[in-house]
């Protein structure tokens, strides 16, 4: 064992010695290369040249110059233009506003001559008026036939007051002329006929000149209705203006 030991350690010795003889002849093989020829100089060959001053400061400095004289003129330029711009500006603007002030001028005066001329009418229009009279107002033919042409002279409320309540006014009149009964003369003599009674009905319920304005012919029955009416009228309905009434009172006899 011991025999074996020490073998194997002299055979390791000389492994490495040989590893170690190969690196270092590989290395001076790849080191050492072939320099070029070196020819001798001689004094007589050189020249010595004077050193030149470096031109390429003398360029930077011209150019920091000439940058510095455009950076130095240049905003006076800038400054000018600007000047020129905004007096061209204002100028526009002033233009600008006095065309505008004039227009407005305009329109205004063609405003003013508009409402002039829609103020004045037409001949055209005032002959268009007369030609067309105004359209009557729509009256029952009752009504119609009582008042005729004096029904439009009324306020509204009045004719509203006789469109709604002269039926009324009617119907109770005749139901106190039933009440009356018919005059004994004018049934004995067969008096028939038709009158209209006039009167003007106040709101406080009164009555105001009662006569009558279409006789029947026969004073028993115009002085019949008068009395009706004097007695009747208590029941009318009461108007809010004075309102004037017409009554058309009619008479027959029947066998």
């Amino acid at each position: 064992m011991h025999r074996l030991v020490i073998s194997f350690f002299i055979t390791l010795v000389l492994y490495i010695l040989l590893f170690l003889a190969i690196s270092l002849d590989l290395h001076p093989k790849q080191e050492y290369r072939k320099l070029p020829e070196r020819h001798p100089l001689s004094l007589g060959s050189v020249r010595l040249l004077k050193p030149q001053p470096p031109a390429m400061k003398k360029s930077l400095i011209k150019e920091k110059k000439a940058t510095k004289k455009q950076q130095i003129a240049q905003p006076q330029k800038v400054v000018k233009i600007a000047k020129r711009g905004v007096n061209k500006r204002a100028k526009k603007r002033v233009r600008i506003l006095k065309k505008r002030s004039i227009k407005k001028k305009r329109v205004a005066k063609k405003r003013a001559s508009k409402s002039s001329h829609e103020a004045l009418p037409s001949l055209s229009q005032i002959f268009a008026k007369k030609s067309h009279p105004q359209k009557k107002i729509a009256i029952p033919k009752n009504i119609s036939r009582l008042y005729k042409d004096k029904f439009e002279t009324f306020t509204k409320t009045q004719r509203e007051f006789i469109k709604d309540n002269l039926d009324k006014i009617g119907l109770i009149t005749q139901k106190y002329l039933y009440l009356r009964g018919y005059p004994y003369i004018a049934a004995k003599t067969k008096q028939e006929g038709t009158n209209i009674v006039e009167f003007y009905l106040h709101p406080n319920g009164d009555i105001t000149d009662l006569h009558i304005i279409q006789s029947s012919g026969f004073e028993v029955l115009d002085e019949n209705s008068l009395e009706t009416i004097k007695t009747a009228y208590k029941d009318y309905p009461l108007p809010s203006q004075t309102t004037l009434i017409r009554i058309k009172v009619r008479y027959s006899i029947i066998y």
